[in-house]
């Protein structure tokens, strides 16, 4: 079964009461790619590029974006240092990371970015409606009253091949980045990673700031160090 069926699956099993153990499993089987398009935040000639590979369903990845996002973006990407895109991928409970992404799709381009921002704020909402068996289809469709996305509105999208296409040639993209959990972050094409002792890799290399070796994780004060670390990269390259 591919991935992309158990997808579907799960966003038709999300019209249904649903318990924290209503999970699929899915293989890693890239699709093949179409054209795609990414959205993003950010001036396009911005001299870092940093693209986040998230689901909606992770509890770091909120983490993330409440305590990183909401300084990265007034404080480098509104500025034009920084462009930012985000690529949504599924984890368990894929019904919701799936929904959700699709969700974000559904509002189009130009309310994408805060409807990322409702979809991770309600994310505690989410997962207790997923164990009280509540109206999760209700917190999305307020999300989408918000947004201008109607219950029929979602209804269709989440029954769009095309956007059940999308999140395939997401995971593709994702397998291709080598990306082994989320949230996971490619700054100017290349992936950081983490090494066998804990520290931070940049294309495979070691990333070194200010003579240190990083420690891997992508917490508020590491991250600004990460973005000044490129950002310096780029001034002293000019």
């Amino acid at each position: 079964m591919s991935i992309l069926r158990n997808v579907q699956i799960a966003l038709v099993a999300l019209f249904l009461p649903l318990t924290a153990h209503a999970q699929s499993s899915a293989p890693a089987t890239p699709v093949p790619l179409s054209t795609f398009t990414d959205y993003a935040v950010g001036s396009d000639t911005a001299p870092v590029e940093i693209i986040e590979y998230a689901s909606f369903a992770c509890p770091a990845c909120k983490n993330w974006h409440d305590g990183v996002w909401s300084w990265l973006k007034p404080d480098y990407v509104d500025t034009g240092r920084v462009r930012f895109i985000i690529r949504p991928i599924v984890t368990q409970p894929y019904q919701i990371a799936a929904a959700s992404a699709i969700m974000a799709e559904c509002a189009g381009p130009d309310r994408y970015f805060e409807t990322v921002d409702l979809l991770f704020a309600a994310q505690p909402q989410i997962f207790d409606a997923i164990r009280a068996q509540g109206d999760i289809l209700g917190i999305y469709h307020g999300i989408g009253a918000t947004v201008g996305v109607s219950a029929e509105d979602l209804q269709a999208c989440l029954q769009d091949p095309a956007k059940n296409e999308r999140i395939g040639e997401t995971i593709a993209l994702a397998n291709a980045d080598e990306v082994r959990g989320t949230p996971s972050f490619v700054i100017n094409g290349q992936a950081l990673g983490i090494d066998d002792s804990g520290s931070l890799t940049w294309g495979g290399e070691p990333l070194i700031v200010n003579g240190e070796r990083l420690p891997a994780n992508y917490g508020e004060d590491n991250f600004r160090r990460i973005v000044l670390h490129f950002l310096n990269v780029s001034d002293s390259d000019q």
